[in-house]
Order: C-alpha cells, then structure tokens, then sequence
C-alpha cells in the first residue's frame, strides 16, 4: 500500500525485538546486530527527517524562507535595540565587523544547538504512533530532530557566509574547522535530546521547561555580547566559561569573522561534555525504551 505524502514508510520489521533463544549471545554478536539495526533504520531515518522538514513549512506560503525570517528578524529587534535605543555596544572584541553580522553568525550556530535539542525532547511523545507498530532503532528519533535542525541550519549558514564575504570579506582558511565546530553543537543537541526525551515520556512537563532553560541558556551564552564584556567580572566570565556552548559561539565566529583559529580549549570542553551527554543519555535511553510504547 503506498505512504502518503509526510507519512513514514513501514518496514517489515516486527513490531518489538524478536525473542531469543539458545545461548546468550557473545559481545561481538550483539555488536554486530546493532550495526545491522542501524544500517536497517537508514532509509527510516531520511523518510522522519524527510516528513520533519515538510511538517515546519507544510500550509506556508514561504515555505523554507520562515528559516530565514526568523533569525533575521531577532536579528533586525536586537541591533536596533543595541545601536538605536542602547547605543551601548555589548560587543568589544568584533573590530570592523557590524554588531548584526557579528549576531548573526552567532545565532545560526545556537540556533542549531537549540532547534535539534527542543525537537529532540518531544521526538519520543511525538512518535508514540510508530512505537507500537514498528521495531527500529528509538535513539533515532531524537537524532531525526538533530539532523532535520541541521538542515534548517544550512540555510542559514549559507546565507551567514554570504553576509560575511559581501560585508566583512573572505574568511581565512581556519574555515576548515566549521564542520568540527557545527559537530560540538550537534553532539550536544543530541545528548541533551536522548536525556531529555527519555524524561518527557515520564514527565510531559519537561515539553514546557525545555523553552524556558533554552532562554535562560541563550542568555548565558555570548551572543549577544563577546566574553571581553566580561573581562572585570571574573565570576560571571567563569560562569559563562562553563557554558559548553561557549566555545562553539566563539570559535564560529573566530573562524569567519576574526581570521584566527577556534578557541581550542573552549570547543575541546565542549565536546567533551557533548560526548559525555551522549554517551550517558544513550544508556538512560536504552534502559528506559521498552517502557516508552506502555507510557506513550
């Protein structure tokens, strides 16, 4: 029978895992099955990043272009707020480079971060249909929101770098390390999805906190302002030092507006707690997964 448009393809995979049967099979066995889930869970992976990205845009007339109007719109409020009514500049480390700019390029890597994370925490309530119909992978759907967000930031990021050549001019070859630097930001969107989204099917409240610290969060990140604002607080400079999505913001616009290679020990940190979130929200996922289809 064939899917309708924004629909899932079905698989001839079993509702649930098949039981097994014999001896328990060896490290390297279940090894190996895992790889041929994943392999499996492929083409279901594109269809749900597929119907994502046709869900945000399905019934607009602008379709993908609400992925630029937006960001350019918070943009526009606060440059106009920061250089018409707060003449002020909360930015002291961009040179030449325009305050909108210098925003700009830090919002489409937060944005990132952001869009994967707070899709991925409703990624697992919002799939319950799928749960008891098909056997896959889950910790594919919170990286379907990863990925779909990723998407959405392409645009974006091809139209930051095209304000940055016409405005600011050709960045450096440190632009190499964008890929590694849009990696960090995904990496943590994807624990932070796997933790959370595991919760959210327990505590459907945790749908509604995940906007109000992704605020919190965004104001703890300097993007609005550069971290030399900082440079007599040494308090709020730790503090914000912590923040992992720090050395992402920096290090982007290091690489495209600044001609210098990312903040290393900034990103390193935080890699390193995007990799620590996945690995231990892979484990909470997987404990808690055989409960989801019972609590959805």
């Amino acid at each position: 029978m064939p899917s309708t448009p924004g629909s899932v393809a079905p698989t001839s995979e079993p509702a649930s895992r098949p039981p097994r049967s014999g001896a328990e099979p060896t490290r390297k066995e279940r090894f190996a099955t895992t790889v041929l889930e994943y392999r499996a869970a492929r083409e279901l992976l594109r269809n749900l990043v597929r119907r994502d990205i046709k869900i945000q845009h399905r019934g607009t007339a602008l379709g993908a272009l609400w992925s630029l109007i937006t960001p350019i719109t918070t943009v526009a409020i606060y440059t106009f707020i920061f250089t018409v009514i707060m003449p002020a500049s909360p930015v002291r480390d961009a040179g030449n480079v325009p305050f909108a700019v210098y925003l700009f390029v830090g919002l489409t890597i937060w944005n990132l971060m952001q869009n994967g994370a707070i899709g991925g925490t409703s990624s697992v309530v919002g799939a319950g249909y799928l749960l008891s119909k098909v056997y896959f992978r889950r910790e594919i759907l919170p990286l379907t929101s990863v990925l779909s967000a990723f998407v959405t930031f392409l645009w974006e990021f091809g139209v930051a770098l095209i304000v940055v050549v016409v405005v600011v001019g050709i960045p450096s070859w440190h632009v190499v390390f964008v890929p590694l630097i849009v990696l960090v930001a995904m990496l943590l969107a994807f624990g932070i999805g796997l933790l959370l989204s595991t919760a959210a099917v327990f505590f459907r409240d945790v749908q509604h906190f995940i906007g109000i610290f992704m605020q919190m969060w965004f104001w703890g990140t300097p993007i609005i302002y550069s971290l030399n604002l900082l440079e007599h607080r040494p308090t709020f400079l730790n503090i914000v030092q912590l923040n992992p999505m720090t050395g992402v913001v920096v290090s982007l616009r290091n690489v495209l507006l600044m001609d210098a290679a990312p903040d290393w020990k900034l990103l390193g940190y935080g890699a390193v707690v995007g990799l620590v979130l996945v690995v231990v929200g892979f484990v909470v996922f997987r404990r808690n997964e055989r409960l989801f289809a019972e609590m959805i």
